[in-house]
């Protein structure tokens, strides 16, 4: 039986981002193919509460959760002096000034070490390149096959920040993958990249979901639906569409917003706000759009293929297109300009042959490019 160990930084019980969307499914995965996962995050990264951490040690998901605690706090005169005398080496060489940070830090090198050292893995999957020097001159590796699951392009998250250095960065980021046996791009967009900079093997691993259940008697009362995590991107995106479009749509139009990115708004007219959904499903069912205004960020969008797997159309900047195969005929209509977006969207409310023509051509994108049914069966050949 083969074993995994799978670096994960987040939460993911709580599906309060995309990110996390994709550790479950992919949890999912090993579980169907029988493998054996121990999961490792970080306790300090994100929250995790009593009830998630027994929900995922009961989810029959994994095998082992281990959680890296933060670092010791040290206190007064010693810790001074331990820090003149032994300055740490390891966080030293792999900093680069002005590129992509690394949160390789020695205490968590230490504890990933451990667990290494205490058991064998057939394959080790580390997420973001972030992270990507846990397994640098790692002597405990075992031979195991060693993959990195980008999530992103990260250096284009961090562009703005002040201080980057775009060709350091993106130096530095290609250098953390070229460390692994094999690289996973979310979408067909960061693959091709990849692998015009990288020699390992760069392989496709969309996010997945299995074709929803659809109640055909549930009669939508949204006429907009948008799903938001409270990223830095998700906090722009909604500003804008609240400013710019918004004032521009018919009064009268239902508008549903689910997620953390709810704070971040106003009470407005004909829009209701819920903070936390259990299950979308339901609330996908009783809308007739989905909206992704991003601005920026890359990657497949999850909330996209989210509405596809449902049969809705989307309403998007150019942002909600990046890594999907199809640029055009893929259920998206697609405009960054503000009066276009409102109209594209009045025209899907009002035009029920132009509704039923995205309607079809959003499912048909789901069933090409994002079934799991379909997608994770290419998976296997990472694991002979």
């Amino acid at each position: 039986m083969k074993k995994i160990l799978y670096f994960f930084p987040l939460n993911p019980i709580t599906q309060d981002a995309g990110c996390k969307t994709r550790a479950l499914r992919l949890l999912e995965y090993f579980k169907n193919r029988a493998f054996v996962t121990d999961f490792v995050g970080l306790e300090y990264w994100d929250t995790w509460s009593m009830e998630n951490l027994n929900q995922l040690r009961d989810s029959s998901l994994i095998n082992k959760l281990i959680l890296i605690p933060s670092p010791p706090v040290k206190k007064g005169l010693s810790r001074l002096l331990k820090k003149k005398k032994t300055k740490d080496i390891f966080d030293k060489r792999l900093k680069v000034k002005g590129a992509l940070p690394n949160f390789t830090t020695s205490h968590v090198r230490k504890s990933f070490d451990e667990i290494l050292k205490n058991s064998h893995y057939d394959f080790i999957i580390i997420s973001y390149a972030y992270w990507a020097d846990l397994i640098y001159e790692n002597s405990f590796l075992n031979n195991a096959k060693t993959i990195i699951d980008t999530h992103d392009l990260l250096t284009s998250q961090i562009q703005n920040q002040e201080g980057i250095n775009l060709g350091k960065s993106f130096q530095e980021e290609f250098r953390r993958l070229d460390l692994f046996d094999e690289i996973w791009a979310i979408s067909i967009d960061e693959q091709y990249l990849f692998s015009q900079f990288v020699k390992k093997k760069v392989r496709l691993v969309p996010i997945t979901f299995d074709a929803p259940q659809i109640d055909e008697t549930i009669v939508p009362d949204f006429d907009l639906l948008y799903v938001a995590s409270d990223n830095e991107n998700n906090i722009k995106s909604i500003n804008w569409f609240v400013t710019e479009v918004y004032p521009k749509l018919p009064k009268g139009i239902k508008i549903c917003v689910i997620g953390k990115v709810t704070l971040y708004i106003d009470n407005l007219s004909g829009v209701v706000k819920i903070p936390f959904a259990q299950n979308l499903a339901t609330f996908y069912q009783r809308s007739k759009i989905a909206l992704c205004p991003m601005l920026a960020g890359t990657g497949v969008k999850i909330k996209v293929v989210e509405a596809f797997s449902f049969g809705l159309p989307v309403v998007c900047t150019t942002r909600g297109i990046d890594g999907l195969p199809n640029k055009i005929n893929n259920g998206c209509l697609v405009s960054d300009d503000p009066d276009e977006f409102a109209l594209n969207i009045v025209k899907l409310i009002n035009d029920n042959t132009l509704y039923s023509k995205q309607k079809a051509l959003a499912r048909e994108m789901f069933n090409l490019a994002f079934d799991s049914e379909v997608c994770l069966k290419l998976l296997d050949s990472s694991f002979i």
